[in-house]
Order: C-alpha cells, then sequence, then structure tokens
C-alpha cells in the first residue's frame, strides 16, 4: 500500500492501480487515514428549512415545559416493538428523562435519569411525562411526513436551493385543509451543510451511493441518480479484519468519470447523510412543539 503524504493536495490523485489504454487512471488505493481530507471537503452552506406543522398535531403541552429547557435536544427512535423518546433538558445537565415503551405508546414507561438534581418540582416532571407521551403520539403520527420533509431537505439542497419549503401541491393541500378548518403553521429552522449543488455543466450533477448487496457491505456503489447509470465502485481493503483503505474503481465503458471524482461523489453522500440527520432532529424538535436545537443551527 503506497506510503501518501498527508500534504499532497489529494491522495486520490496519487499511485492508480490501474489505467486504460490511454494513460486515464481507473483505480486508486487510499489509506483509511487520507480518505475524505478537509481539504476535499465543500464550504459550508446556511440553510433555511421549513416544515408544515398541522393544527391537529399542535401541542399545548409544550407551552408548559419550555421554561424548564435549554437548547433541549429530543431523540426519538421509533419502532412497532419497542420505541423511545428521549429529552436531554440542556447541553450543561447530565439530565434525561425518558419514554419507553413496547407495541404500545399508550402503555410506555416515564423515567427521569440524572447525575445530579434537576431542579424540577413534582409538578413539572409531570409535566414534561404529559409533554413526552403527547410528543410520542404526535411523532407517531407524523412520521411518514417527516421523513417526506428530510428527503426534501436533502433533494433541494443537492439540487443548489438554500432555502426549501414544502412543495406547491403540499402547499395546496394545506390550504384545503385550512378551508376546512385544519390550518398548519410552517416553523424555521436554520442548518448547515457541506452538501453541494450541482456543477455547471458536470457530466453528472448528482451521483447517489448504494449497497447492491447486503452479503457484500464492504461494496459501495456510485449511480447517476438521473439515470441510473452505475459509474463506479468503493471497496473496503481489509487486513487482519481492520479496514485499512479504500478502492475507487471506475465502471467499465464510463470514459467521463475518474477516481477522484469518486472520491468527492462519496464525500458528498456522507455530507448528504450528515443533512438528513440534521434535516430529521429538527423535524422532530417541530413537531414535538419546541424550537429546532442549535446544534444544528450553523447558519446566522
Amino acid at each position: 500500500m503506497p506510503d501518501l503524504d498527508p500534504e499532497d493536495l489529494d491522495p486520490a490523485e496519487r499511485d492508480p492501480a490501474g489505467r486504460d489504454e490511454g494513460g486515464r487512471p481507473l483505480t486508486v488505493l487510499v489509506p483509511r487515514d487520507h480518505d475524505a481530507l478537509p481539504r476535499r471537503s465543500s464550504s459550508w452552506r446556511a440553510i433555511r428549512a421549513w416544515f408544515a406543522v398541522p393544527a391537529t398535531a399542535a401541542l399545548p403541552e409544550a407551552a408548559a415545559v419550555q421554561h424548564l429547557f435549554t437548547d433541549p435536544e429530543l431523540h426519538w427512535a421509533p419502532g412497532l416493538r419497542r420505541g423511545t423518546l428521549a429529552v436531554l433538558p440542556s447541553p450543561s445537565a447530565f439530565t434525561r428523562a425518558l419514554l419507553a415503551w413496547e407495541w404500545s405508546i399508550d402503555a410506555a414507561d416515564f423515567s427521569v435519569s440524572s447525575a445530579e438534581p434537576t431542579g424540577w418540582s413534582a409538578d413539572e416532571t409531570r409535566a414534561v411525562e404529559a409533554w413526552l407521551r403527547a410528543a410520542a403520539a404526535a411523532l407517531q403520527q407524523q412520521g411518514d411526513r417527516i421523513d417526506d420533509d428530510v428527503r426534501r431537505v436533502v433533494d433541494d439542497v443537492a439540487a443548489g436551493h438554500d432555502e426549501t419549503r414544502p412543495a406547491a401541491a403540499e402547499s395546496a393541500r394545506r390550504a384545503e385543509s385550512a378551508r376546512v378548518g385544519d390550518s398548519a403553521r410552517l416553523v424555521e429552522a436554520r442548518l448547515g451543510t457541506g452538501v453541494e449543488g450541482p456543477a455547471a455543466g458536470a457530466a453528472h450533477p448528482r451521483v447517489d451511493v448504494v449497497l447492491p448487496a447486503s452479503d457484500d457491505p464492504g461494496r459501495e456503489v456510485f449511480v447517476d441518480a438521473a439515470d441510473g447509470t452505475e459509474l463506479g465502485e468503493r471497496r473496503t481493503v481489509a487486513v487482519d479484519g481492520e479496514v485499512a483503505a479504500f478502492r475507487y474503481t471506475v465502471a467499465d465503458d464510463v470514459d467521463d468519470v475518474t477516481p477522484r471524482e469518486l472520491a468527492r461523489w462519496h464525500d458528498q453522500h456522507l455530507q448528504r447523510l450528515l443533512l438528513a440527520d440534521d434535516a430529521r432532529q429538527a423535524a422532530v424538535h417541530v413537531v414535538a412543539g419546541i424550537a429546532p436545537p442549535a446544534s444544528v443551527g450553523y447558519g446566522a
């Protein structure tokens, strides 16, 4: 395995393991420590993301607990057999209020764990429990909408937009809902991301990364999002059971892609996953009736 200098502009440009007849590199081997170097990452973008909250999903219980929290983090793990909803009231407090259930949210157990006194009275603790129970029910009901919102945010940002709102069709649906009394409000969240918009004139404006087979988790395939063309692959190289490197290989008969582009597209794939996590976190907070967390608010 080549010993690459970390000061190189991009290790993925060096030491090709294969070339086509014209001398074009088709494969590179990049040691794990040199993969996804910061210098290959994109500049951060401030994103304004809007989420629609139907009036029927409003949580009056949230107003009773807002004063107990300072930049809270709400973590929702839905599941058919077992699910959890936990709130961390403050980044500096070692406290967690947890709602956990099996099969039914109605039968959920509530608990508070803390390494220090919470400062909550018995009435305030009951208010936190009531809010978590209402929030869990709302999140379960709005789960599909949250999934749609996350996809919409990622797709809009990958398309180059710095602001993302529900589509016109959704706006029309909300207007019709408002006519019959089910109005909705838009809540803004500020997100930050390294997801790039499409490059002007690029042969492949957006490339997705997929796992083609569950029995081969070390292989990822690069696919043109527009037409499904397979452009290359990324394979994990292990030594003595430990991940040592990644091999980027351009697909056969593809003549407008380089291994360096494959490496950058994988960086973008990871950035989209991070953005999806941040968008989901923001949407969960909004549906639960509290402000999006500052931890994802990179924008001014």
